[in-house]
């Protein structure tokens, strides 16, 4: 598994979605060798024990595609002019081609059968391997205009975009295209025209741990620092919090994570900062919220309150992908409509029959999923598939 993303420490939601997929490979009896592409900081003594001396780091140097003198002036300028191409990436241009040295070693060494790689904008990576290496791409979202959800939001895109072009091009690298839900996954397929499969795998639960809530009127919300959950925050601490508190006085809202950092103070708000575990973080609180306004991809917070029977309240954005378990497994509510947001967390608080009914919804939510993930996942790599059967004939 090559990726640039670190599974350790796990304080955000790609970070969850690597380790469980790994953890499901493993757990599939598959020996799982983790390279790491540095593109952010991680903790590689807890890989190297996480991965049982399996763990790679390799070298990346930041190419000149991204932090050159000219790729900066240029899109300085575009910026400027308030371009939306100056959001935009080749599909290639955050490979550091000093990878592919390192990458070819690796499979000198250990003769891989196959190769998972975290990222379209990685998918270079598979080019090194031969033929008969069995090619995945976990692609964790949709990154083809991916700037335009932020544009459209008034926001600063953030991370990766690319061309529709650009990302079809990464895609046809593989083998095997694994979309985090069906949504994007027929999305893929209609980009690829048949030329290579896509299949489902979405986020692999934890199912190891479960949460007995206090009885105190708190909710939680845990997550990173991105924008997306920043916006989340401060819009729910600005216009649904006051309406909570109109109702009930003694309400909190407790945030975990490096949301804290990002944050808004207000009367009812305590921030708990980086958390060592999530299931206990969970466990202070009476139920969670996700008020997340826009995003792609599949929602982990929301993913890992069913596998923990957590009691939530989320929006349709921090639901997507999930639409079947609305009004089951969790309430949701519509984006930007603070007053049912907040209507959602009262009637949570004050109904024990309700919370009961979440949680009983949600472990069985996320066990049928579970098993679904995991069968597709097993398919990924079954040498006797109709498509593996193809791949050998061609190699």
């Amino acid at each position: 598994m090559v990726s640039p993303v670190p599974t350790h420490p796990p304080i955000a939601g790609n970070r969850a979605r690597i380790l469980t997929l790994a953890n499901g490979l493993m757990a599939a009896g598959h020996e799982l060798h983790f390279a790491w592409a540095a593109l952010e900081d991680g903790d590689c003594i807890a890989m190297m024990e996480y991965f049982d001396g399996r763990f790679i780091e390799l070298m990346y140097r930041t190419p000149k595609t991204v932090n050159g003198v000219a790729a900066r002036w240029r899109r300085g300028v575009l910026r400027r002019m308030r371009h939306a191409s100056a959001h935009v990436w080749g599909v290639d241009d955050w490979y550091d081609s000093g990878l592919t040295d390192q990458l070819r070693v690796l499979q000198a060494q250990h003769k891989f059968e196959a190769v998972f790689v975290e990222y379209v904008f990685m998918s270079k990576a598979l080019e090194i391997f031969p033929a008969e290496v069995v090619k995945v791409i976990d692609t964790h979202d949709r990154f083809a205009d991916r700037h335009l959800h932020y544009l459209r939001a008034g926001k600063q895109p953030e991370w990766f975009a690319t061309t529709q072009a650009g990302e079809r091009k990464g895609l046809a690298r593989a083998d095997v295209v694994v979309a985090i839900q069906e949504s994007e996954a027929r999305m893929f397929a209609a980009a690829l025209a048949g030329h290579t499969r896509v299949t489902t795998v979405g986020h692999l639960l934890d199912m190891s741990q479960s949460v007995l809530m206090v009885n105190v009127p708190r909710a939680i919300f845990v997550a990173s620092a991105n924008s997306i959950n920043v916006d989340a925050a401060n819009s729910f601490i600005a216009d649904a919090l006051p309406l909570i508190l109109a109702d009930l006085p003694d309400f909190e809202l407790w945030l975990a994570g490096d949301v804290c950092l990002d944050a808004l103070d207000a009367p009812g708000v305590h921030k708990m900062g980086r958390v060592d575990s999530v299931a206990q973080t969970y466990a202070q609180g009476m139920l969670a919220v996700n008020p997340v306004r826009m995003g792609t991809g599949l929602n982990i917070k929301t993913m890992e309150c069913l596998a923990l029977g957590v009691p939530l309240v989320a929006t349709e954005s921090g639901s997507r992908g999930l639409e079947n378990l609305r009004g089951r497994a969790f309430l949701a509510v519509a984006d930007n409509d603070a007053a049912a947001m907040a209507a959602g967390v009262i009637r949570v608080l004050r109904d024990p029959e309700l919370r009961a009914s979440l949680v009983h919804e949600a472990l069985a939510a996320a066990r049928e999923w579970n098993a679904a993930q995991l069968a597709n996942l097993a398919t990924t790599l079954q040498p006797s598939s109709p498509w593996a059967i193809q791949k050998a004939a061609r190699v």
